[in-house]
């Protein structure tokens, strides 16, 4: 792929989403009797380049509603003029498009939630560079969530904007969302709205970070639902922070930077929080500089992990004074 003039449009890519994202409702009942890859139904397209023996490229199951939405993401997509690279978390390598952005997508956060009706959604990023890019690099980054209405989370030009996707996979009723704060905006003191969630077990946690996280539980809600994409739609909705830290276990996190990381990272950022990957390094002042800020970081690879720490300045800020004495 070669990378577009920055003036090019990237909203055919969000209505080619919006449009794929409509239809998904109506499908995911049939999909869910289907457990792994072996029994899905045929795919409409190809499935070039994708990874085989029922698992993706890093090694997560691959259901049948995996790869159904993947191809038809890569159908609306990839023939779009704007469109010079499509990598997706069930495929292997990018397919070459021709001339346009990259566009790195987990066609479904979430899929273990399937079983359980639990939430499931949509992250992806539009980047103007050769994938894998920074996050840097992203013009565009959208979250869908398929819940009792399909909405679409999109982060561009300076703003975040929620809309509704109807039926006819139209975005419809725009609000801009803001993360610049997680006080109660009505006068209630120093009460706290937000929300906190982390992912892997308590055991996993080094000392120091429990102590830190048992004491953001003391003030806000606990939220983690096992798909990243739901959680984060509510910490935009209330403030707070979410975490994916590294652990014994997963010592890179959970979280893949292409297509899950920095377009969330993206997303909070546009709204006003902060996103980090680690201790910030000699004091860093400029949080948009600093080498800790998670779309600083090189790219490593197109299914790279890393950790991740998102949310509302403040106790973003506290994580980061924690991990610098670890």
């Amino acid at each position: 792929m070669t990378v577009v003039d920055s003036d090019a449009d990237h909203e055919p890519i969000l209505d080619a989403v919006a449009a794929v994202a409509a239809d998904v409702p109506a499908e995911l009942p049939r999909l869910r009797g289907h457990r792994d890859a072996a029994t899905a139904p045929a795919a409409t397209g190809g499935d070039d380049d994708r990874a085989t023996d029922e698992r993706n490229p890093t090694g997560d199951d691959q259901s049948a509603a995996d790869r159904w939405l993947d191809d038809r993401f890569r159908e609306a997509i990839a023939s779009l003029e704007a469109v010079g690279a499509y990598a997706s978390e069930e495929r292997t390598d990018a397919l070459d498009c021709g001339d346009g952005y990259g566009v790195a997508i987990d066609p479904l956060d979430g899929s273990d939630n399937l079983a359980a009706n639990a939430p499931i959604g949509t992250v992806l990023g539009i980047y103007d560079a050769p994938l894998p890019a920074r996050g840097t690099d992203l013009v565009a980054s959208a979250i869908v969530i398929f819940g009792p209405t399909v909405t679409m989370t999109v982060a561009a030009d300076g703003d975040v904007v929620r809309y509704r996707v109807d039926e006819d996979g139209e975005r419809t009723d725009p609000h801009r969302v803001s993360l610049a704060s997680e006080r109660v905006a009505d006068g209630a003191g120093d009460e706290i709205d937000g929300v906190c969630g982390y992912s892997g077990r308590r055991d996993d946690l080094s000392p120091t970070l429990l102590d830190l996280f048992d004491s953001f539980r003391a003030e806000r809600r606990l939220r983690y639902c096992g798909a990243a994409v739901a959680d984060v739609v509510t910490l935009l909705e209330h403030g707070g922070v979410l975490c994916y830290p590294g652990t014994d276990r997963r010592p890179d996190g959970v979280l893949r930077l292409q297509y899950e990381a920095n377009p969330i990272a993206h997303v909070v950022e546009t709204a006003g929080g902060r996103a980090i990957d680690g201790p910030t390094a000699g004091g860093e002042a400029d949080t948009d500089t600093a080498p800790n800020r998670l779309r600083q970081r090189d790219p490593n690879g197109l299914h790279e992990r890393v950790p991740v720490f998102v949310g509302s300045p403040e106790p973003i800020g506290q994580i980061e004074s924690v991990l610098g004495t670890e």
